[in-house]
């Protein structure tokens, strides 16, 4: 299974050249992964982060920037899990337009303690929930 979430590019997505200023991206990949914390793993970043203690920062993230898009754009940020660590969630986003790919986002989050700023180990039941989401291939 993938998560997908639409997106549509808006001015202040967009350069003065008209296309995404590449940041903005990131901030795109962002919101897909809270969005897939919470509409997909039911554990949303209020619950985690703010009353649990807990967090999911990105420890590496590569981007492979394949087209351009442009205002009004819609844009499908596809997310699908590559492989579930003790503490470690490696996934893949890929943003699509009309069919076209536009990136391809290859990351690496760790779960950890907010307070101690270490690696926790994911609760069975958030990592039973992500494996999910991970695409096999055929």
């Amino acid at each position: 299974m993938i998560f997908e979430k639409r997106h549509r590019i808006r001015f202040a997505d967009c350069d003065p050249a008209g296309i995404v200023f590449y940041p903005r991206y990131f901030e795109m990949i962002n919101g897909t992964v809270e969005d897939w914390f919470d509409d997909g793993l039911g554990y949303g970043f209020q619950q985690m982060i703010v009353e649990d203690g807990f967090g999911v920062p990105a420890a590496h993230i590569d981007v492979d920037f394949k087209a351009a898009s442009k205002l009004d754009d819609w844009l499908v940020f596809a997310l699908s899990v590559v492989d579930v660590g003790r503490s470690s969630i490696k996934l893949t986003i890929e943003a699509r337009c009309d069919g076209e790919t536009r990136l391809i986002a290859n990351m690496v989050l760790v779960y950890i303690n907010s307070a101690k700023h270490a690696p926790a180990r994911l609760p069975d039941t958030i990592k039973a929930k992500m494996l999910e989401f991970t695409e096999i291939a055929a």
